[in-house]
């Protein structure tokens, strides 16, 4: 298999280094916008620097592309990839709207290619095993879930949407993985850090279940958690027989020049969903553990969080 990368940013830089690991001729190369960052970025990781997207869309040998660029141009690429007969896996947040999740999965199965979202948290290996066990009923009954990020990032970064769009979209997936789509949700937020006051950096949305079930999800760019058992990034489930916890800063190294780049489990969490990607979907036909029709669920959660925010008040979450 050979893969290539649309967008060259930090994040590709995660892939790049992951597929790397897998096997050292599976990266073909990639695209920018710069010239200069694509050579650069190819440099370092090997592979060709395409002059243009056409061309790379257009190399037979590349049989998956990743979508990494902003959000905004997230649709145009991967519909674009999967109409030149390349399989897509695309980071997120997917798209800006949810009705064009729901329109690359039309478009991925006319051109019968698989479309995956890079719902990258979930394909570590810990989650992976704790969803077992709750399907197993080892737990027993889920009464409630937990998903907890405290992170301070930089003042500057901030604007509205931010958190919401590029971190509770993590916390939204998540809760689908474990419990499944929630019927109402409530959310609140504030700002205590980032320069723009309407930006907030502190979100919590709380989701219920017909049947009595609450996910509780906290999202902060304000703050680190500098505790002994910090709740950086943090999971847990509890069931009336059992419960369990996923937490990150296990092991960590080196200098964090972005937040949690020192962390191992982030950089594990890029790995694991590019070999699952590779060995299961493409490889066996496998369908994706996170699919872009749970995509889809958790963009639909996030727009009943905003609305929560803006008019105050619990919503129903209309999946349509």
């Amino acid at each position: 298999m050979k893969i290539a990368i649309v967008g060259l940013g930090k994040v590709a830089e995660l892939h790049a280094e992951a597929l790397r690991q897998i096997g050292p001729h599976i990266f073909a190369g990639g695209w920018s916008r710069s010239v200069e960052k694509a050579a650069d970025f190819c440099r370092r990781f090997g592979g060709v620097a395409y002059p243009s997207v056409e061309a790379l869309l257009a190399d037979e040998k590349i049989d998956a592309i990743l979508v990494a660029t902003s959000t905004d141009s997230h649709f145009e690429f991967a519909k674009r990839g999967l109409q030149a007969g390349k399989h897509v896996l695309l980071e997120k947040p997917l798209c800006e709207r949810a009705e064009q999740i729901r329109e690359l999965a039309d478009i991925a199965v006319r051109y019968d290619r698989i479309c995956m979202p890079s719902h990258n948290y979930i394909y570590a290996e810990n989650m992976r095993r704790l969803k077992v066990h709750i399907e197993d009923g080892r737990l027993g009954d889920i009464v409630n879930f937990w998903a907890i990020y405290n992170k301070r990032h930089d003042a500057s970064i901030g604007e509205p949407d931010l958190t919401m769009r590029e971190l509770m979209v993590h916390h939204a997936y998540c809760m689908l993985f474990f419990l499944g789509r929630p019927s109402h949700v409530y959310a609140t937020g504030t700002n205590v850090h980032f320069d723009d006051k309407q930006a907030h950096d502190q979100l919590m949305i709380t989701a219920e279940y017909a049947d009595g079930r609450i996910a509780n999800l906290w999202g902060s760019f304000s703050a680190d958690d500098r505790s002994r058992e910090p709740w950086s990034c943090y999971f847990k489930v509890l069931g009336t027989e059992g419960s369990g916890v996923v937490a990150w800063d296990v092991t960590k190294f080196g200098e964090a020049s972005i937040p949690f780049w020192d962390d191992a489990t982030y950089w594990d969490s890029f790995l694991q969903v590019e070999q699952y990607f590779l060995n299961e979907c493409l490889a066996k036909a496998s369908p994706p553990l996170s699919t872009l029709a749970d995509a889809f669920d958790a963009a639909v959660i996030l727009d009943a969080a905003r609305l929560s925010l803006v008019e105050k008040r619990r919503k129903e979450v209309a999946y349509r």
